[in-house]
């Protein structure tokens, strides 16, 4: 009997890429529900033969949710509030990743959904420090982050969700299995954040970016494909498995580990934009945006002062730093390799970014 998945934050950026793989590459689906504040649009122009229902709707209404998740044999849980700016809504961000993926936990027990895959984030370990090759369990939580407000709510919205792992279900004879998968940053189509990120600071710098210089940087990321295969394959491990339940997996994927500002050269040369030959030291930028942040901290409670996301000492730092990962974990417990070589990913990701109205 063919499945019916629900996928909330379905419009987003990853969103629109495991929506892709379960039309394209999951036999086991007949149906795919897709929850968002926006309604979905197939951006990707992927193939459609299975059956879709579009909900417009916010996943702290317990309504919406109640309705969406009835029916459902696996939730894919991607939507999120990501707000990484230096006075991010602390109230708005635990609404949404908490608040909202506890909605979504109580519902899957209530309508006796026996399968939870959330997406959170490799932010809930980044902090000042350096990880190096890390494992899941070889890495701590460190006591301060480079997105403080944005890592706590994720990690609360994780700790519901280990909790809620073997909790019975209404039917009081189905327990509630749950996975927590930690993708490294994301590239790719649909992306508006990360790489994008890099392009609109170009292009308000004269259409050059600066280049940082930290002695050694290091960044590892993945291209969204690839973490939504991973949620693909953590969903049909999770049915035959039941040992992977209430587990963390970081994920990644075969886009090698190099400095972020060599990544992104040959994406801002397909965009018209340039990478500055001199290198800015992350020592003075530092001061710089740090003295800038304590002003505007003074001020703000007088006049509100706008501050964007990379006008941030925390965006600076993870820019900066040295953080890639094992996946070994996620390799040999949930059979997990990448869908896409790193060559065809950065194709796809440049023809993508060269098509932005930046």
């Amino acid at each position: 009997m063919k499945q019916t998945v629900l996928v909330t934050g379905a419009s987003g950026f990853l969103g629109q890429h495991i929506i892709r793989l379960l039309q394209e590459k999951d036999p086991t689906v007949g149906e795919i529900r897709c929850l968002d504040l926006k309604p979905y649009y197939n951006n990707l122009d992927h193939l459609t033969p299975k059956a879709m229902k579009v909900i417009k709707g916010d996943i702290r209404n317990v309504q919406t949710v109640n309705d969406s998740v009835a029916g459902v044999d696996c939730i894919i849980h991607c939507a999120e509030l990501m707000d990484r700016r230096v006075f991010a809504n602390e109230a708005e961000l635990k609404s949404v990743n908490v608040n909202g993926t506890e909605n979504l936990l109580e519902a899957a027990k209530k309508h006796n959904v026996r399968y939870f895959i959330y997406v959170s984030t490799i932010d809930v370990v980044c902090g000042p420090d350096p990880i190096y090759y890390a494992a899941e369990n070889t890495v701590m939580i460190p006591k301060s982050h480079c997105f403080d407000a944005f890592a706590k709510s994720k990690i609360e919205a994780e700790k519901l969700v280990q909790s809620a792992n073997e909790e019975l279900c209404s039917n009081g004879v189905d327990r509630l299995q749950t996975v927590i998968l930690r993708p490294t940053s994301l590239y790719g189509e649909e992306d508006t954040s990360n790489i994008t990120a890099f392009l609109r600071t170009a292009k308000e710098c004269d259409g050059c970016l600066p280049r940082i210089d930290n002695t050694f940087i290091r960044i590892q990321i993945t291209y969204a494909g690839n973490a939504a295969w991973a949620c693909i394959k953590a969903k049909d491990k999770l049915q035959i498995d039941q040992s992977i339940g209430g587990e963390i997996f970081f994920i990644t994927d075969d886009t090698p580990i190099m400095d972020p500002f060599d990544f992104v050269e040959p994406i801002l040369k397909a965009c018209g934009l340039r990478l500055s030959k001199r290198a800015y030291p992350y020592w003075l930028l530092n001061i710089l945006l740090t003295a800038f942040v304590y002003v505007v901290k003074l001020i703000n409670p007088i006049i509100p002062i706008p501050v964007s996301s990379t006008m941030n000492p925390g965006t600076l730092q993870y820019v900066s730093n040295i953080y890639f990962f094992n996946r070994n974990k996620a390799i040999l417990r949930l059979d997990y390799e990448p869908l896409y070589d790193s060559e065809e990913s950065q194709k796809n990701s440049i023809e993508y970014y060269k098509s932005l109205n930046l």
